[in-house]
């Protein structure tokens, strides 16, 4: 049974997205069609070109895709089905590394399905983006990385740890900073030795100058290594009081935000507050005076910034994922689009913040360094993206297992309520699938608006949103431009300016355009059917 349990989280979580059938979607959301696209051409040449809107490095990834194109033929049905069986190993990776820290198998299921059945975590698995095969590649890292400071003679699980590492490197740069967290564990340990520090570094590094030189003098460069990683990211440092401002922000935006995700684990705590801070030595007082501190510094953020959400792009008020058409305002987003519903979701995220915050500093004293570890691998992988000039609430993903863990490990002599955890994990899964079934069904919508066969109209001239224009136009497009003029003087959206749009697809009916077509799809956000309206933008 202990064995079955290993599996329960991972298991759970593909049963919950079979309910969505995913394998009948067959088109591309938000970035992923440029991950797609390269994934494509590996299958059909060979030969790996990566588009030039990709910035990560992303190769086990094409090559992921590239095989299930191989043997299943190129969809994003394939791609997405792909995906979803990364995430369900990166959800039974993180319950194994939970074992290593001694939490209860309860425990690590409960932190196993706030994982997985987060918002956040179901539209990114639902997608061919990076974030998911870059974070199984993550944990596999620091499962291997922790076995190796728990017994510093495992010298197989630290080749192994840098093996996964130098894999996460290549699907996200981002993973520079786990080697970086092992080797400061070690100095905190003093335990620093040249032969454990080759060790370490070793595949890492390997992995670092290969692709290094593969892309300067194989591949070359793309639009995205030029502008995006490079010079944005350079601009964005170049304005010390500017970017202070901005991860002030982008820190108290991501502890709030964390709070929302992980919220079911906090809700457990609910009737054991008292026992908790007694238990774990913050005094007797239900509320100790840095907690009461910390309630207001985040209340007084979210009174100065307004409710929920506040990073974007997977989070908002018309619901689940990015959204990409016109007339949004008339979306029906259920309880996504209520003002109410964000406010009581800031209030009780705020809350959980703190309570987290909280959990973080008791596993921090009580863990010992196989934890603290993971802490500082968390904290490392934040502060590299903080760097860079934009931040999109998936970057919060590589966070997620600390404060989990964190939550977790502090349960030890406490009441754990399960009912309130099963409770809001039900809210939190019923949530989710509402949120995913409505991106999902107004997406495939509007592509089958946009697909129908029509005179004088092709599919590629009608503006159906970001992702979908992207992957029609884009890369005929970025070809023109680069014949024109040197990579660092296109702009971000310049390939989409030179398309020569006739019609639009909205949500609102213009009477000063002529309706062409319409669709209509069932979404669970709404009571009827939805209509999506194809308007031309020819003078009438």
């Amino acid at each position: 049974m202990d064995r079955l349990a290993k599996y329960a989280a991972a298991g759970l979580f593909l049963i919950f997205c079979a309910s969505l059938a995913p394998w009948a979607y067959d088109f591309p959301l938000n970035d992923d069609w440029a991950y797609a696209l390269a994934a494509r051409a590996l299958a059909e040449t060979g030969r790996l070109t990566l588009s030039d809107w990709g910035s990560a490095t992303q190769l086990p990834h094409v090559a992921l895709g590239a095989l299930s194109a191989k043997a299943f033929g190129f969809s994003f049905a394939a791609l997405r089905a792909a995906n979803l069986l990364v995430a369900a190993a990166a959800v039974f990776v993180f319950v194994r590394l939970l074992e290593e820290f001694e939490i209860g198998p309860f425990e690590r299921l409960a932190a196993g399905l706030a994982l997985a059945l987060n918002p956040l975590y179901l539209v990114l698995a639902n997608s061919f983006m990076t974030d998911i095969h870059y974070l199984f590649w993550m944990l596999a890292a620091c499962l291997f990385y922790v076995r190796n400071i728990k017994d510093p003679e495992d010298a197989k699980a630290l080749w192994l740890a840098g093996a996964c590492a130098a894999a996460a490197y290549l699907t996200r740069q981002l993973a520079v900073a786990l080697p970086l967290a092992y080797t400061a564990a070690l100095l905190r340990q003093r335990r620093l030795k040249p032969r454990v520090l080759a060790a370490a570094w070793a595949l890492p590094l390997a992995a670092m100058a290969g692709h290094y030189l593969w892309f300067k003098f194989s591949h070359g460069p793309t639009w995205a290594s030029e502008n995006y990683v490079g010079a944005s990211t350079l601009a964005h440092l170049a304005k010390p009081l500017a970017f202070l401002n901005d991860s002030l922000y982008r820190l108290f935006s991501s502890m709030t935000e964390i709070g929302l995700l992980l919220l079911p684990l906090a809700a457990a705590y609910a009737f054991s507050l008292r026992q908790f801070y007694s238990r774990n030595g913050t005094g007797k007082r239900v509320f100790p005076a840095g907690v009461l501190l910390g309630m207001a510094v985040m209340a007084g953020f979210a009174l100065l910034n307004g409710p929920l959400p506040y990073l974007e792009n997977s989070l908002s008020g018309s619901g689940l994922g990015v959204f990409t058409l016109a007339g949004g305002a008339l979306k029906p987003s259920g309880f996504f689009g209520s003002p109410l519903f964000w406010k009581a979701a800031t209030a009780a995220a705020a809350l959980a913040a703190v309570f987290l915050l909280c959990c973080s500093s008791l596993a921090l004293r009580a863990g010992g360094p196989p934890l603290r570890f993971l802490f500082l691998a968390g904290v490392l992988q934040l502060g590299v993206s903080l760097i860079g000039a934009k931040f999109f609430d998936r970057y919060l993903l590589t966070l997620l297992p600390w404060f989990a863990a964190a939550a977790v490990y502090t349960a030890r002599g406490v009441k754990f309520s399960r009912p309130a955890l099963g409770l809001a994990l039900a809210l939190y899964a019923l949530i989710g699938w509402a949120g995913m079934a409505d991106y999902l069904a107004w997406n495939r919508a509007k592509w089958e608006l946009a697909s129908r066969p029509r005179t004088g109209l092709a599919q590629g001239e009608i503006a159906a949103g970001f992702d979908h224009d992207a992957w029609l136009n884009y890369p005929a497009n970025m070809a023109y431009l680069k014949s024109m003029k040197p990579l660092k003087m296109i702009g971000e959206w310049e390939w989409q300016k030179i398309n020569n749009y006739k019609a639009i697809i909205s949500y609102a009916p213009d009477p000063r355009l002529v309706q062409l077509d319409k669709a209509e799809y069932a979404t669970p956000l709404a009571r009827g059917k939805v209509t999506l309206y194809l308007l031309s933008l020819q003078p009438r």
